[in-house]
């Protein structure tokens, strides 16, 4: 069930921080892009999906928040947590990886 939601109850501080941590995701997602292209080290795309991830979970977070409401909260938030735990996987392969 979609629902939009215009809601004075989100707060516009947390929607602000949404986006700057959206931005500042995919900002350090080019850079680690950049350093894969001067490298070449395979590790390094892991570092990429990471990024690109943490950027995909606040982006469907900011959307689901203030624009549509897209799932229940309690399906969000264990979306969320896989997508979390993918996140952290792909710090320690880059990390461990040869």
């Amino acid at each position: 069930m979609v629902e939009f939601v215009f809601s004075p109850n989100t707060s516009i501080v947390f929607l602000i921080s949404q986006i700057i941590v959206i931005i500042f995701a995919l900002f350090l997602m080019g850079l680690a892009i950049k350093a894969w292209k001067n490298t070449r080290l395979n590790k390094i795309i892991y570092v990429v999906i990471a990024f690109a991830l943490f950027a995909v979970i606040h982006t469907l977070n900011y959307v689901d928040q203030s624009v549509v409401s897209f799932v229940s909260d309690d399906i969000r938030h264990a979306i969320f947590a896989v997508i979390e735990i993918g996140i952290m996987m792909m710090f320690v392969v880059a990390i461990i990886k040869k």
